[in-house]
């Protein structure tokens, strides 16, 4: 096969000691600029110098029992390391369950990742999307967690199996409370503080962001109580004051009222400064509705 093959399915890359046979090829490539050497023993093809995927590909390539990590994981399994161009000044972050020593354009973590957190994705080796999200909670509050959910690149009840992975790990309690605040499929801190409230006070038999097909539109309300036809949402100020936001939430809102649910919207401020009021109204909403639907029983 030719090297440029080779190279075009491995992300750009070539290591020396791969193609010892095509040494005269591979040796002309390099003198004319067409590959550069990026690591020990690790070449790119020169028009993806700037290429993110492409450098990490060469990390991985270099030291072969290695993980992306941190930022570079997070970036691939999203599928956004392109996004932005690598430079030579930006280090590829690897995990290693043994120490490593320091090398140029690469830093390193040491840490055991069990196989079966393990994936592969467009050729380079991360750890599952469930272990990234479940290693940051201790960090982060949630936000990768919520992030991976939004996305669907995740199941909420993927996480507590990765919480015996992380043990003994910093702040693995803090880890494990948020994992277990997770379990009902929250898309951001808002929503994980409304579920917070709801299991509290012990109001039960609703979903969190189930799809609604409504009039060929997917929608997934924040939380939905289906018997009882209520819709409940989190309105964040930094999200929902965007105008194609605005638009959206008022168009999906008449679409819902349209198809017979009822819509209750609550603010960050209602959430965290009256959510005495808030539970009251939704107890008296599912209430009525109970009442309700025994009047009409007991009428038929």
């Amino acid at each position: 096969m030719m090297l440029t093959t080779v190279m075009g399915l491995n992300n750009g890359v070539l290591r020396a000691r791969d193609h010892r046979r095509s040494r005269v090829t591979f040796n002309r490539l390099v003198r004319t600029g067409a590959l550069v050497r990026v690591l020990p023993g690790t070449f790119v093809d020169a028009r993806l110098l700037t290429s993110r995927r492409t450098r990490c590909a060469a990390a991985l390539a270099t030291y072969p029992g290695s993980l992306l990590w941190g930022s570079d994981a997070v970036a691939a399994v999203s599928g956004t390391l392109d996004e932005s161009p690598f430079s030579d000044r930006d280090p590829v972050r690897l995990v290693h369950a043994q120490s490593r020593y320091a090398a140029p354009g690469v830093t390193w973590t040491r840490r055991r990742v069990p196989a079966e957190h393990t994936s592969r994705v467009d050729g380079l080796r991360c750890p599952s999307a469930r272990y990234l999200a479940a290693e940051a909670a201790a960090r982060d509050e949630g936000a990768l967690i919520e992030r991976f959910l939004r996305g669907g690149r995740l199941e909420p009840t993927e996480l507590p199996g990765v919480l015996p992975a992380l043990a003994g790990t910093p702040r693995h309690q803090e880890r494990c409370r948020i994992v277990r605040a997770s379990v009902d499929n929250p898309w951001s801190g808002g929503e994980r503080k409304l579920q917070e409230l709801l299991r509290r006070n012990r109001i039960t038999g609703w979903l969190a962001n189930s799809e609604l097909v409504i009039g060929g539109r997917r929608y997934f309300p924040d939380v939905l109580f289906e018997a009882a036809r209520l819709v409940v949402e989190f309105d964040g100020y930094a999200v929902h004051a965007k105008p194609e936001v605005f638009e959206s939430d008022r168009s999906r809102q008449n679409d819902l009222v349209i198809a017979g649910y009822r819509v209750l919207r609550y603010t960050w401020k209602q959430l965290n400064d009256e959510p005495g009021r808030l539970v009251a109204q939704l107890r008296t909403v599912l209430a009525g509705e109970i009442t309700s639907d025994s009047a009409d029983a007991r009428g038929r």
